[in-house]
């Protein structure tokens, strides 16, 4: 009698470690699935403001918690958005992340902004000459797409001609150089493709301070422009 009491008390004892481990590990789980939401919704709050898109904040497989409770960092996020009708899709990750008086540092972050061909298209519309103009017609930009073998964007102007526009970036703004500056005898308008660049500009100029452009290359997307920065803050 007294082996078999022993037993059951064994038994239940193993029970109930069984279920305190099951208890520890159910509130540590939530306590690193809320220290990702309450740090991701304010990241992804901000920055979805500032470009008027919806944006997704991740920080990978290795749990923050244990370096958020020690001293408030975490290594990465990763910010993605697929942007809309005229903001790039984005895709930027800030590395040794802090959260200093509630706001967000960043020491470094490196990333994407991509535009794809509807968007070139749309952008490039707002570049186009007035109606006034001898030439609108003419000149007129009526489709833009991606010629990556050739590293250039191909646009249709006036629907008589196509020509190759290269990007590149001087001065940390994004440049783009048409391969030819006439039409049939006629002078190309300056800034044809001023309404691409500034769409691309208004959108670095939305992301958190410290963000600035680096490259440019056409890619089987549309046109991608690098980005990269030091010292970010999430304000």
């Amino acid at each position: 009698m007294n082996r078999r009491g022993s037993s059951r008390r064994r038994g239940g004892c193993g029970c109930s470690l069984l279920l305190l481990l099951l208890l520890l590990v159910g509130v540590a789980v939530a306590a690193e699935v809320g220290a990702r939401w309450y740090l991701g919704d304010r990241v992804e709050q901000e920055v979805s403001q500032r470009i008027d898109a919806p944006v997704s904040a991740g920080f990978g497989m290795r749990p923050i918690l244990p370096e958020l409770a020690l001293d408030r960092s975490v290594d990465s996020v990763r910010l993605t958005s697929p942007g809309n009708e005229t903001v790039p899709r984005i895709d930027v990750t800030g590395r040794d992340v802090t959260l200093v008086d509630d706001v967000v540092h960043a020491a470094t972050a490196s990333g994407t902004a991509t535009l794809n061909g509807p968007q070139l298209t749309a952008a490039a519309a707002a570049g186009n000459p007035g109606t006034g103009s001898p030439v609108a017609e003419l000149s007129e930009v009526r489709s833009v797409h991606a010629d990556p073998a050739a590293g250039l964007l191909r646009a249709d102007i006036g629907g008589i001609a196509e020509i190759g526009v290269s990007p590149g970036v001087s001065g940390g703004q994004l440049t783009l150089t048409p391969e030819q500056t006439s039409l049939l005898g006629f002078d190309l308008p300056e800034g044809l493709f001023s309404g691409i660049a500034g769409t691309v500009d208004s959108t670095v100029s939305a992301l958190p301070e410290g963000v600035g452009i680096d490259g440019a290359r056409v890619v089987d997307d549309g046109l991608e422009v690098q980005l990269s920065g030091t010292d970010i803050a999430l304000r």
